[in-house]
């Protein structure tokens, strides 16, 4: 087992204090949750091996590929196909996110969480403790909005699975999904399906819920990819409250040239957080033996 610094084990045992004390937990999960749990979007191996023609392009990362945009639309369809397949399907509920639930047991708790590959769910999570912000990969919608209806992606991506043309990384044309309606092109849904207003409706009425007692923050592995969603919102929220403490977890991924881990707590909200430059994984093991 890993010798902890003096200082680490102290800011975990704050941790765990603050979850046993506070009427309120609000956990915000971002990629580095995942990625210490065994899914990364930063394994260089893995891209690799999955992707050799955009590696062989000097692409290194899934995490790269968010921004990338030099592709023919039957090339990005059929890299979303392989990726969704792999982080959504292929990969099996992660046992680290078993041992967050387990710590969060019997909390008035509710997570906030800019994943969209379902581990919460997938975990045995309550749907109603959780709201994915950038909604999942689980549905299309047409791009032009000319209608609100959704389709499951599931069966769309096993033919482009399955069609993939290994010289180019690149789907038929006839596989590019069309709306039936308008004809125009689908794209993932995302935030863009009938019940996201509601989820977002029911986590906002938690929040209010929360202003009448001490509330712990609870933030990991989150960076600034979309800050907007956990970062930004948490450090104000800390800011506003009185009855508050704010814990950020977050540590650079280890298979990774990637900068995409920030610890650092802005100076106006220091006096009632704490950064925890750790990995999660770490974090929640020692956590879980002290809860």
């Amino acid at each position: 087992m890993q010798t902890l610094s003096a200082a680490l084990s102290e800011s975990i045992q704050r941790l765990a204090e603050a979850i046993q004390t506070a009427d309120y937990i609000l956990l915000g999960a971002g990629a580095g949750l995942s990625a210490a749990a065994g899914l990364s979007y930063a394994d260089e191996t893995v891209f690799r091996q999955r992707y050799p023609y955009w590696a062989a392009r000097g692409l290194r990362s899934e995490y790269q590929m968010i921004s990338f945009r030099s592709w023919t639309a039957a090339q990005q369809w059929a890299y979303y196909a392989s990726h969704i397949s792999r982080v959504r399907w292929e990969m099996p509920p992660l046992p680290l996110y078993q041992q967050l639930k387990a710590i969060l047991q019997g909390k008035n708790y509710y997570i906030l969480t800019s994943n969209v590959d379902r581990q919460f769910l997938r975990n045995g999570f309550p749907a109603q403790r959780v709201f994915e912000y950038q909604g999942t990969y689980d549905l299309l919608c047409c791009s032009q909005r000319c209608t609100t209806a959704v389709w499951p992606f599931w069966p769309v991506m096993q033919q482009m699975l399955a069609h993939t043309q290994p010289a180019d990384f690149s789907i038929p044309d006839t596989l590019l999904p069309c709306c039936p309606h308008c004809g125009a092109p689908l794209r993932l849904a995302f935030r863009d399906y009938p019940q996201y207003g509601q989820e977002k409706a029911a986590y906002q009425q938690w929040l209010r819920q929360s202003e009448d007692g001490l509330l712990c923050i609870i933030e990991i592995g989150v960076g600034f990819n979309s800050p907007g969603v956990i970062r930004v919102p948490f450090e104000r929220i800390t800011g506003e409250r009185q009855q508050v403490i704010f814990f950020r977890i977050t540590a650079d991924y280890p298979d990774s040239e990637e900068e995409i881990a920030y610890p650092e707590i802005p100076r106006p909200i220091a006096d009632k957080s704490v950064s925890i430059n750790a990995d999660a994984a770490l974090v929640l093991q020692q956590l879980a033996q002290l809860i």
